[in-house]
């Protein structure tokens, strides 16, 4: 008896290997969707459109020698794909070789490998001034790399300009703290300038810490854990805005068992750094209900006993005794709240 299979028609069978890698991508499985996208390309080596998409796939998952490899057969159509690979496999004099000029991206990879490659500095002050004249200078990125430019350049009043702009647009730009330190130490100003280098030394590694949660998010973005740490690597460098948008991400990605040590971070935020204990409260008792992990209830008890409202606290630690009756800390918790008989 034959398989079903053998009565599809292989173009079908393609198509269904197309959405099912579409599907698994949409629901955050990265990983599993590239291997079968990278499959059905190897039956279908012709098929440019799904080459592409894997391609495309492999870059935002930082698999930036697979990408390039699979990219090179899309001819003029895989330009931009092959020259991002290439920029962030440090290959900088090949990028500009293919890289185009039509986005933000793109300028700001042209400008920076031409800093990097000998002789393409006057290549790179032709993409800034077509990213300004464009439009596209209004990022912290944008003008910490044309404060480096400028700099290369001799040009210490419009890198200085830059790097300043930069820095308001983000205290915690790396290239703009080292730039400008060194420029301001360099010119006489060194109580600055080494206030900044020591800035620069200090958030690196929370940037890289950044850089690495946030690798992991785009390879799983189903993933709760995954935004926590980007929330976590946030709140390090001080953006609790941010922070507090991970968080709540990551908590609308987490399986119950998952959720409490998200939760108990996102409250520390709230209460330590926005100095709102209420919010904190709030979002523990509403998580309770999802996760019914105990120690939610004893850090509301914790919060709402340090600003002396004792009956909501009492409430907390007896529900949470009730759960895990041989706990002799929630008892003693609770005891120091009772009244002395």
């Amino acid at each position: 008896m034959k398989s079903v299979h053998a009565f599809v028609p292989l173009v079908a069978v393609f198509a269904l290997a197309a959405d099912a890698g579409e599907e698994l991508w949409q629901r955050g499985q990265r990983a599993e969707a590239i291997e079968i996208w990278a499959e059905q390309l190897a039956k279908q080596p012709e098929d440019a459109r799904l080459r592409l998409r894997l391609v495309r796939a492999e870059l935002s998952t930082h698999r930036y020698q697979a990408a390039l490899d699979h990219a090179r057969a899309l001819g003029a159509e895989g330009r931009a794909e092959r020259g991002a690979a290439l920029y962030r496999l440090g290959k900088y004099a090949e990028a500009l070789a293919e890289l185009p000029r039509e986005s933000e991206e793109q300028l700001l990879m042209r400008i920076d490998s031409g800093v990097l490659v000998a002789g393409a500095l006057e290549g790179a002050l032709a993409d800034a001034g077509e990213l300004e004249r464009r439009g596209f200078a209004a990022t912290a990125r944008a003008q910490a790399m044309l404060g480096k430019l400028r700099a290369l350049r001799g040009e210490k009043a419009a890198a200085e300009t830059h790097f300043r702009k930069a820095l308001e647009l983000d205290p915690v730009d790396r290239m703009a703290l080292f730039g400008l330190g060194k420029l301001l130490a360099d010119s006489g100003n060194e109580a600055e300038g080494e206030a900044l280098l020591l800035k620069h030394r200090k958030v690196v590694p929370l940037l890289d810490q950044l850089d690495f949660a946030q690798r992991s998010v785009d390879l799983a973005p189903s993933h709760g854990p995954n935004h926590a740490a980007v929330g976590d690597a946030l709140r390090a460098l001080g953006r609790e805005g941010e922070a507090l948008s991970a968080y709540e991400t990551a908590e609308r990605w987490c399986k119950p068992d998952e959720l409490a040590p998200v939760v108990l971070r996102h409250a520390r935020l709230l209460a330590e750094d926005r100095k709102d204990s209420a919010a904190a409260v709030q979002l523990l008792d509403a998580q309770f209900e999802r996760s019914r992990d105990v120690r939610l209830l004893v850090r509301a008890g914790d919060l709402l006993t340090q600003r002396n409202d004792v009956a909501a606290a009492k409430t907390r630690y007896s529900k949470a005794l009730e759960l895990r009756p041989n706990d002799k800390e929630i008892r003693a918790r609770l005891d120091k709240l009772e009244p002395a008989k």
